[in-house]
């Protein structure tokens, strides 16, 4: 495929984000709109809250069409709903992003109650899997899944619940590929560092212990994670499946001994 076919792919196919409102939903929402597909963003947040105000106002300015849908990923009716009502229509669908999450109160496991491990749970793995189990049959041959996992999910951390959630998503992942091979659908899932959004910037002293970790120097734009995701999600990366990418600046490759050979002065 050309350089052409590559840009002009997107246009007047749909695609569905889950937790679109912001952050890197949104700047994939984007990248999609941009290429013209039509968006159908799926996001707890009320149609009229002020979040959605910026993705609303580019959207009128892109060449695809954004639909938005108020809806809770752990819902399984509503996925029905959603899933009926984009087959009424003969909606085939193209491509998937699986992003709503949340971090919960990043407790570790003794601190974690039920309560707050089944929530974390039920939105960062049981939504995804919601997400796939209804919006694959939609799917034709080309079509392609991503998942949104974390470098936590590649390594130790101490949120019990997070961290679970996201190793999970790489299973979920590999699973959903294996099926859906066959039917020429790809499912992958990629793994950020430390992003520059709010969730990171809500909490400080977070915020603060995140910022020198990443051998590349800086944070990610949400921006970066969305290149990742719109390669996975389009025609260039058409032999990858049941993948999980770390898109982390070298965090997760320099473990624990990239800052030990910059105290040891080995490295700059």
């Amino acid at each position: 495929m050309d350089l052409y076919d590559m840009h002009e792919y997107w246009r007047n196919k749909v695609a569905v984000v889950t937790g679109g409102a912001r952050g890197q939903g949104a700047a994939i929402t984007r990248q999609l709109l941009q290429a013209g597909a039509h968006v159908h963003v799926v996001d707890c947040l009320p149609v009229a809250h002020e979040d959605w105000n910026d993705l609303k106002t580019d959207s009128v300015h892109l060449d695809g069409e954004l639909t938005i849908h108020e809806m809770d990923v752990r819902d399984d009716a509503a996925w029905n709903a959603l899933q009926q009502h984009l087959s009424r229509s003969g909606t085939v669908v193209m491509g998937v992003v699986n992003n709503a999450g949340i971090t919960g109160a990043r407790s570790t496991v003794t601190k974690t109650d039920l309560i707050e491990w089944n929530h974390v749970l039920d939105i960062n793995l049981t939504g995804a899997f919601l997400g796939i189990k209804y919006l694959a049959p939609l799917m034709r041959a080309g079509g392609a899944i991503v998942s949104i996992s974390s470098t936590v999910g590649m390594t130790g951390y101490h949120s019990a619940a997070y961290s679970t959630s996201k190793w999970a998503l790489r299973g979920l992942t590999k699973s959903a590929a294996i099926e859906l091979a066959s039917a020429g659908i790809r499912v992958n899932c990629i793994c950020p560092g430390v992003v520059d959004t709010h969730m990171i910037r809500s909490n400080d002293k977070l915020f603060e212990a995140l910022k020198g970790i990443t051998p590349i120097g800086k944070m990610a734009h949400p921006d970066q994670i969305a290149d990742v995701m719109f390669f996975l999600l389009g025609p260039q990366s058409s032999y990858i499946t049941g993948a999980d990418l770390a898109v982390d600046g070298g965090v997760t490759s320099g473990g624990i001994f990239w800052p030990i050979g910059k105290a040891v002065g080995a490295i700059q």
